[in-house]
């Protein structure tokens, strides 16, 4: 049967949120047909495994792709759609299904009635989103995109270390209750920091790259962050001990008052480039987004997403 290029392809990750969108796949599927859809779906049944069903619906044609998912499930399909050179004719969408629903939170389409109705109407929003140029494990070299943060430090390793039963536990709570658990380690380094050509060296806790103001579920990481301003949000933290870092949980849920406090540092920027003398996981979306050293650079506009302005 001939693919309609017209009709969106939904990959959906039923193990998103905790398990819980196979089970609610059924009744979002009965929604999406009062919309107007005769659902097409793909189900991911492994990490990276919505890459591939995304890459293999470009080839076939396909114009419109939706992730029904976590943002990690989000992400995969973004960079499908920017690896193959067609951002500029293929629309992404979302139905937010995942633990922290960041990206839904930011363009107002959590709520799964809502994201169904912004597909229905086929209004868009051009995003930026972020490219990064780093390595694997092996030292290879890999390019990654995000389109809500980057984080390099302790932060990914908190993402990095959360518990897939502990999601099932609402939007914030994994992963703050991981924060406390990851403080008994560790919790600085060095870092090269180059932003916008303009170097740092010191010792931090994290360094993280913002495309939108939310992460974490419900916490504000900078207040007002725009996907469509063709620019980053870089925040270096630290070094922070623990109740300092904890003193930023809290400033964060109160709606992001940590920015400007000692030891915290916001910038505006275009291109950063990041390296330690320390092996450091990248946290791309809550995807593995390789090792340092790394340039991360933003894509202005390139993205066609299905949400209202």
């Amino acid at each position: 049967m001939k693919t309609d290029p017209a009709a969106p392809l939904f990959v959906v990750n039923p193990m998103s949120g905790g398990g819980r969108t196979k089970k609610r796949w059924p009744a979002l599927e009965r929604a999406l047909a009062r919309a107007g859809f005769e659902p097409d779906a793909a189900f991911t049944m492994y990490h990276g495994h919505g890459y591939g069903l995304a890459a293999a619906a470009l080839e076939d044609g396909r114009r419109t792709i939706i992730a029904v998912g976590g943002d990690g499930t989000l992400n995969e399909i973004i960079s499908a759609v920017i690896d193959a050179g067609q951002a500029a004719g293929v629309r992404v969408g979302t139905i937010p299904m995942g633990t922290g629903k960041d990206v839904g939170k930011c363009l107002g389409i959590a709520d799964p009635v809502r994201a169904i109705r912004a597909i229905a109407s086929g209004a868009e929003r051009r995003l930026d989103v972020g490219r990064v140029a780093a390595h694997d494990e092996f030292g290879n070299p890999v390019v990654r995109h995000f389109l809500l943060e980057l984080s390099a430090g302790w932060i990914p390793e908190v993402s990095k270390s959360t518990p897939r039963m502990l999601k099932l536990l609402g939007d914030t709570a994994p992963y703050i209750m991981t924060t406390f658990a990851k403080m008994l380690g560790p919790m600085n380094r060095d870092f090269e920091v180059q932003i916008d050509g303009q170097q740092f060296h010191g010792r931090y806790n994290s360094v993280s790259i913002h495309n939108m103001e939310l992460w974490g579920g419900d916490m504000v990481a900078v207040p007002g962050a725009a996907p469509d301003d063709g620019l980053f949000d870089v925040i270096r933290w630290g070094p922070l001990g623990r109740r300092a870092v904890i003193k930023a949980v809290r400033d964060m849920q109160a709606g992001g008052t940590h920015l400007g406090t000692e030891g915290i540092d916001h910038h505006a920027a275009r291109v950063i480039e990041l390296a330690s003398p320390k092996k450091s996981y990248l946290d791309a979306d809550g995807e593995p987004g390789g090792y340092l050293p790394a340039r991360i650079e933003i894509l202005p506009g390139i993205l066609r997403f299905l949400a209202p302005e």
